[in-house]
Protein backbone atom coordinates (compact mmCIF):
# COMPACT_ATOMS: atom_id res chain seq x y z
CA UNK A 1 0.00 0.00 0.00
CA UNK A 2 1.10 3.56 -0.67
CA UNK A 3 0.66 6.25 1.98
CA UNK A 4 -1.79 8.99 0.95
CA UNK A 5 -0.82 11.33 3.80
CA UNK A 6 2.11 11.78 6.21
CA UNK A 7 2.17 13.86 9.37
CA UNK A 8 1.59 13.63 13.11
CA UNK A 9 -1.25 12.81 15.46
CA UNK A 10 -1.58 15.04 18.51
CA UNK A 11 -3.66 14.49 21.66
CA UNK A 12 -2.91 16.65 24.67
CA UNK A 13 0.85 17.12 24.79
CA UNK A 14 1.51 13.77 23.13
CA UNK A 15 2.46 13.97 19.45
CA UNK A 16 3.75 11.14 17.27
CA UNK A 17 4.30 10.68 13.51
CA UNK A 18 1.84 8.60 11.47
CA UNK A 19 0.92 7.78 7.90
CA UNK A 20 -2.52 7.30 6.34
CA UNK A 21 -3.38 4.45 3.99
CA UNK A 22 -6.69 3.96 2.19
CA UNK A 23 -8.56 1.23 4.09
CA UNK A 24 -11.00 0.36 1.30
CA UNK A 25 -10.98 -0.22 -2.43
CA UNK A 26 -13.59 -0.78 -5.11
CA UNK A 27 -13.63 -4.12 -6.90
CA UNK A 28 -15.77 -3.39 -9.90
CA UNK A 29 -14.88 -3.67 -13.57
CA UNK A 30 -13.60 -0.70 -15.57
CA UNK A 31 -15.25 -0.50 -18.97
CA UNK A 32 -14.15 1.81 -21.80
CA UNK A 33 -16.42 3.67 -24.17
CA UNK A 34 -15.60 2.45 -27.68
CA UNK A 35 -16.92 2.79 -31.23
CA UNK A 36 -19.18 -0.20 -32.00
CA UNK A 37 -18.02 -0.23 -35.63
CA UNK A 38 -14.26 -0.59 -35.16
CA UNK A 39 -13.63 -0.81 -31.40
CA UNK A 40 -11.76 2.49 -31.26
CA UNK A 41 -11.61 4.25 -27.90
CA UNK A 42 -13.87 7.29 -27.49
CA UNK A 43 -11.92 10.30 -26.22
CA UNK A 44 -13.53 13.26 -24.49
CA UNK A 45 -12.12 16.66 -25.37
CA UNK A 46 -12.29 19.93 -23.44
CA UNK A 47 -14.24 22.16 -25.84
CA UNK A 48 -15.30 25.72 -25.02
CA UNK A 49 -19.04 26.18 -25.52
CA UNK A 50 -18.51 29.86 -26.46
CA UNK A 51 -15.83 29.71 -29.17
CA UNK A 52 -16.06 26.00 -29.97
CA UNK A 53 -12.29 25.52 -29.73
CA UNK A 54 -10.53 22.71 -27.88
CA UNK A 55 -8.89 24.11 -24.72
CA UNK A 56 -5.52 22.98 -23.38
CA UNK A 57 -5.44 22.02 -19.70
CA UNK A 58 -3.06 24.91 -18.95
CA UNK A 59 -5.79 27.33 -20.04
CA UNK A 60 -8.51 25.84 -17.81
CA UNK A 61 -9.33 27.75 -14.61
CA UNK A 62 -12.03 27.45 -11.95
CA UNK A 63 -15.21 29.48 -12.35
CA UNK A 64 -18.10 30.12 -9.95
CA UNK A 65 -21.45 31.63 -10.93
CA UNK A 66 -22.65 34.08 -8.28
CA UNK A 67 -26.28 34.94 -7.49
CA UNK A 68 -26.56 37.72 -10.09
CA UNK A 69 -25.40 35.38 -12.89
CA UNK A 70 -21.85 36.73 -13.23
CA UNK A 71 -19.04 34.19 -13.59
CA UNK A 72 -16.10 34.77 -11.25
CA UNK A 73 -12.78 33.23 -12.32
CA UNK A 74 -10.16 31.88 -9.89
CA UNK A 75 -6.52 31.02 -10.39
CA UNK A 76 -4.79 28.39 -8.22
CA UNK A 77 -2.84 31.08 -6.34
CA UNK A 78 -6.10 32.76 -5.29
CA UNK A 79 -6.60 29.96 -2.77
CA UNK A 80 -3.12 30.18 -1.24
CA UNK A 81 -4.11 32.80 1.36
CA UNK A 82 -7.09 30.89 2.75
CA UNK A 83 -6.94 29.88 6.44
CA UNK A 84 -6.16 26.20 5.88
CA UNK A 85 -4.99 24.39 9.04
CA UNK A 86 -1.66 22.62 9.14
CA UNK A 87 -1.71 19.85 6.61
CA UNK A 88 0.61 17.75 8.72
CA UNK A 89 -1.24 17.37 12.02
CA UNK A 90 -4.21 15.24 13.05
CA UNK A 91 -5.42 17.23 16.06
CA UNK A 92 -7.61 15.50 18.64
CA UNK A 93 -10.17 18.10 19.73
CA UNK A 94 -12.23 15.85 22.02
CA UNK A 95 -13.25 12.27 22.79
CA UNK A 96 -16.80 10.92 22.48
CA UNK A 97 -18.85 7.74 22.71
CA UNK A 98 -19.04 5.90 19.40
CA UNK A 99 -22.84 5.79 19.48
CA UNK A 100 -22.92 9.60 19.53
CA UNK A 101 -21.51 9.70 15.99
CA UNK A 102 -24.40 9.34 13.53
CA UNK A 103 -23.37 6.64 10.98
CA UNK A 104 -24.80 8.78 8.14
CA UNK A 105 -21.91 11.20 8.73
CA UNK A 106 -19.22 8.57 8.10
CA UNK A 107 -17.40 9.01 4.79
CA UNK A 108 -14.01 7.46 3.92
CA UNK A 109 -11.82 5.18 6.03
CA UNK A 110 -8.02 5.19 6.37
CA UNK A 111 -5.61 3.02 8.33
CA UNK A 112 -3.19 4.86 10.60
CA UNK A 113 0.35 3.46 10.73
CA UNK A 114 2.89 4.82 13.23
CA UNK A 115 6.48 5.49 12.34
CA UNK A 116 8.80 2.97 14.00
CA UNK A 117 9.76 5.36 16.80
CA UNK A 118 6.10 6.05 17.63
CA UNK A 119 4.81 2.49 18.14
CA UNK A 120 4.53 2.87 21.93
CA UNK A 121 2.58 6.16 21.75
CA UNK A 122 0.36 4.71 19.02
CA UNK A 123 -0.38 1.63 21.11
CA UNK A 124 -1.10 3.80 24.14
CA UNK A 125 -3.84 5.72 22.32
CA UNK A 126 -5.32 2.55 20.81
CA UNK A 127 -5.52 0.75 24.15
CA UNK A 128 -6.90 3.82 25.92
CA UNK A 129 -9.70 4.13 23.34
CA UNK A 130 -10.51 0.43 23.75
CA UNK A 131 -10.56 0.54 27.54
CA UNK A 132 -12.75 3.63 28.00
CA UNK A 133 -14.26 2.99 25.27
CA UNK A 134 -14.30 6.16 23.17
CA UNK A 135 -13.49 7.53 19.73
CA UNK A 136 -11.22 10.50 19.15
CA UNK A 137 -12.79 13.43 17.28
CA UNK A 138 -10.09 15.06 15.17
CA UNK A 139 -9.48 17.83 12.67
CA UNK A 140 -7.14 17.27 9.74
CA UNK A 141 -6.42 18.88 6.38
CA UNK A 142 -6.56 16.43 3.46
CA UNK A 143 -5.93 17.77 -0.05
CA UNK A 144 -5.99 21.35 1.25
CA UNK A 145 -9.44 20.96 2.76
CA UNK A 146 -10.12 20.71 6.48
CA UNK A 147 -12.23 17.72 7.46
CA UNK A 148 -13.69 16.44 10.68
CA UNK A 149 -12.96 12.80 11.44
CA UNK A 150 -12.99 10.17 14.16
CA UNK A 151 -10.17 7.83 15.11
CA UNK A 152 -11.22 4.44 16.48
CA UNK A 153 -9.55 1.09 17.20
CA UNK A 154 -10.02 -1.74 14.72
CA UNK A 155 -8.24 -4.82 15.94
CA UNK A 156 -4.58 -3.91 16.50
CA UNK A 157 -4.68 -0.74 14.40
CA UNK A 158 -6.30 2.68 14.50
CA UNK A 159 -8.68 3.73 11.75
CA UNK A 160 -9.43 7.33 10.80
CA UNK A 161 -12.91 7.85 9.33
CA UNK A 162 -13.64 11.21 7.75
CA UNK A 163 -17.02 12.77 8.48
CA UNK A 164 -19.40 14.84 6.42
CA UNK A 165 -20.18 18.27 7.83
CA UNK A 166 -23.70 18.45 9.32
CA UNK A 167 -24.97 20.77 6.58
CA UNK A 168 -23.93 18.18 3.96
CA UNK A 169 -26.58 15.77 5.23
CA UNK A 170 -30.03 16.29 3.74
CA UNK A 171 -33.12 16.39 5.93
CA UNK A 172 -35.72 13.71 5.10
CA UNK A 173 -38.59 15.99 4.11
CA UNK A 174 -41.00 13.24 3.09
CA UNK A 175 -44.73 13.81 3.03
CA UNK A 176 -45.64 10.62 4.89
CA UNK A 177 -43.86 11.94 8.00
CA UNK A 178 -46.61 14.53 8.38
CA UNK A 179 -49.47 12.08 7.92
CA UNK A 180 -51.43 10.70 10.84
CA UNK A 181 -53.31 7.44 11.23
CA UNK A 182 -50.82 5.34 9.23
CA UNK A 183 -48.96 3.75 12.16
CA UNK A 184 -48.80 -0.08 12.21
CA UNK A 185 -50.93 -1.92 14.73
CA UNK A 186 -49.59 -3.50 17.90
CA UNK A 187 -50.09 -7.04 16.59
CA UNK A 188 -48.14 -6.32 13.39
CA UNK A 189 -45.32 -4.79 15.41
CA UNK A 190 -45.20 -7.85 17.69
CA UNK A 191 -44.96 -10.30 14.77
CA UNK A 192 -42.43 -8.08 12.96
CA UNK A 193 -40.30 -7.99 16.12
CA UNK A 194 -40.44 -11.78 16.28
CA UNK A 195 -39.31 -11.97 12.65
CA UNK A 196 -36.43 -9.58 13.35
CA UNK A 197 -35.40 -11.63 16.40
CA UNK A 198 -35.58 -14.91 14.45
CA UNK A 199 -33.39 -13.53 11.67
CA UNK A 200 -30.81 -12.04 14.06
CA UNK A 201 -27.28 -13.50 13.97
CA UNK A 202 -23.72 -12.24 14.53
CA UNK A 203 -22.77 -10.14 11.51
CA UNK A 204 -20.02 -11.70 9.38
CA UNK A 205 -19.54 -9.88 6.05
CA UNK A 206 -17.37 -12.77 4.85
CA UNK A 207 -20.43 -14.97 4.27
CA UNK A 208 -21.81 -12.55 1.68
CA UNK A 209 -20.64 -12.13 -1.91
CA UNK A 210 -21.13 -9.58 -4.66
CA UNK A 211 -23.46 -11.57 -6.91
CA UNK A 212 -23.68 -8.80 -9.49
CA UNK A 213 -19.88 -8.62 -9.82
CA UNK A 214 -19.68 -12.41 -10.15
CA UNK A 215 -22.35 -12.28 -12.87
CA UNK A 216 -20.47 -9.52 -14.74
CA UNK A 217 -17.26 -11.59 -14.52
CA UNK A 218 -19.12 -14.53 -16.04
CA UNK A 219 -20.55 -12.30 -18.75
CA UNK A 220 -17.07 -10.99 -19.65
CA UNK A 221 -15.69 -14.54 -19.78
CA UNK A 222 -18.56 -15.74 -21.98
CA UNK A 223 -18.27 -12.76 -24.34
CA UNK A 224 -14.49 -13.21 -24.61
CA UNK A 225 -15.05 -16.87 -25.53
CA UNK A 226 -17.55 -15.90 -28.22
CA UNK A 227 -20.53 -17.51 -26.50
CA UNK A 228 -24.07 -16.42 -27.31
CA UNK A 229 -25.60 -14.46 -24.43
CA UNK A 230 -29.29 -15.28 -23.85
CA UNK A 231 -31.63 -12.33 -23.40
CA UNK A 232 -33.32 -12.45 -20.00
CA UNK A 233 -36.67 -10.91 -19.22
CA UNK A 234 -37.32 -8.84 -16.15
CA UNK A 235 -39.74 -10.53 -13.73
CA UNK A 236 -43.28 -9.25 -13.93
CA UNK A 237 -44.44 -7.09 -11.05
CA UNK A 238 -47.12 -8.49 -8.81
CA UNK A 239 -50.17 -6.49 -7.86
CA UNK A 240 -50.61 -4.61 -4.61
CA UNK A 241 -53.01 -5.33 -1.80
CA UNK A 242 -50.72 -7.69 0.14
CA UNK A 243 -52.05 -8.53 3.58
CA UNK A 244 -49.33 -7.26 5.93
CA UNK A 245 -50.02 -9.63 8.82
CA UNK A 246 -50.26 -12.61 6.48
CA UNK A 247 -46.93 -11.74 4.84
CA UNK A 248 -45.27 -11.34 8.25
CA UNK A 249 -46.53 -14.70 9.50
CA UNK A 250 -45.50 -16.51 6.31
CA UNK A 251 -42.04 -14.90 6.55
CA UNK A 252 -41.71 -16.05 10.17
CA UNK A 253 -42.74 -19.58 9.20
CA UNK A 254 -40.14 -19.67 6.43
CA UNK A 255 -37.35 -18.56 8.79
CA UNK A 256 -38.23 -21.16 11.41
CA UNK A 257 -38.38 -23.90 8.80
CA UNK A 258 -34.86 -23.07 7.63
CA UNK A 259 -35.77 -21.20 4.46
CA UNK A 260 -35.04 -17.62 3.47
CA UNK A 261 -37.93 -15.25 4.27
CA UNK A 262 -37.75 -14.05 0.65
CA UNK A 263 -38.41 -17.54 -0.67
CA UNK A 264 -34.87 -18.78 -1.46
CA UNK A 265 -32.49 -20.89 0.54
CA UNK A 266 -30.83 -19.08 3.39
CA UNK A 267 -28.87 -19.51 6.58
CA UNK A 268 -31.13 -19.19 9.58
CA UNK A 269 -29.87 -18.50 13.12
CA UNK A 270 -30.55 -21.24 15.62
CA UNK A 271 -32.09 -20.98 19.03
CA UNK A 272 -34.50 -18.13 18.32
CA UNK A 273 -38.04 -18.37 19.63
CA UNK A 274 -40.97 -15.98 19.66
Amino acid sequence: MRAVWRGSLSFGLVTFPVRLFAATREHGFRFHQVHRGDGGRIRHRRVCEVCGEEVALVDVVKGYEVADGRLVLFEDEDFDGLPVPSGRTIEVVQFARADEVDPVLLDRSFYLEPERAAVVSYGLLREALERVPRVAVVRVAIRRREVLAVVRPRGRVLVLQTLLWPDEVREPGFGFLEESGVAPGASEVRVAASLVDSMTAPFDPGVFSDKYRDAVAGLIEAKAAGAEIPVSRAPEETGGGVDLMSALRRSLERVRSGRSPSGGDGVVPEGREE
